[in-house]
């Protein structure tokens, strides 16, 4: 963000003038190192767009200003993992996919991990946003020995086309399910790996809510 524009958004923000002696004031500089950070567009730094969201919206709208300051410091955290090839990711402890016959999801509290950045590159060898994945556990051992009953798998949420041969997290007549995807016709086959499971079948057109497609050998 540029320095004009945060003193822009600041002004509609508090509905007064900010002068630049004091944004010079808060960023310990002159007011002509102000104009010029402001001729040159020299990008702020995020402890400096920080600084001036504490300075100037504390008093004026405390609970906005400390949501804003924490949502800044969450993203300078999640920069500085990623550039230490390290992503902070939904988990959900109390939701299960079922690996058998179904399971009932009856809690949904989240929190979060961190994991290598490099689990979340995709079999076609692209990178995946860790803003579209979700970490849950896997009951049962209908999926073995891809999965196991108690295994934490991730959910590729943007990934929700069912498409043949790949494993996916779906939601069928109130359960939960991780199973491989078999298109046939009119029908969607559901496929355990271990073959002591027999597989089912979805007519197209049932309601069917696709949570998103599990990323391939990745077990937490």
């Amino acid at each position: 963000m540029l320095l004009d524009e945060k003193i822009e958004s600041l002004q509609i923000e508090t509905k007064s003038k900010i002068t630049r002696k004091q944004i010079g004031d808060v960023l310990g500089m002159t007011q002509q190192a102000v104009k010029n950070r402001i001729d040159r567009k020299t990008p702020l730094k995020d402890f400096e767009i920080l600084k001036l969201e504490e300075a100037f919206l504390k008093d004026n709208n405390p609970e906005k200003a400390m949501n804003t300051i924490k949502s800044q410091l969450y993203e300078i955290k999640s920069t500085l993992r990623e550039q230490n090839n390290i992503y902070t990711i939904t988990y959900r402890p109390d939701v299960y996919l079922s690996a058998g016959y179904g399971v009932e999801v009856y809690n949904e509290d989240k929190e979060t991990i961190t994991i290598d950045a490099r689990l979340l590159e995709s079999d076609r060898g692209t990178k995946i946003n860790p803003k579209n994945c979700e970490v849950v556990k896997v009951s049962g051992n209908s999926m073995f020995p891809e999965y196991r009953h108690g295994d934490r798998v991730i959910i590729d949420k943007s990934d929700t086309e069912l498409i043949d041969g790949h494993i996916f997290a779906f939601k069928y007549k109130g359960q939960c399910f991780v199973k491989e995807i078999n298109l046939i016709g009119d029908k969607i086959k559901c496929i355990s790996l271990n073959k002591e499971y027999d597989p089912f079948y979805i007519n197209q057109g049932e309601e069917l809510t696709v949570f998103g497609r599990i990323l391939p050998r990745i077990r937490l």
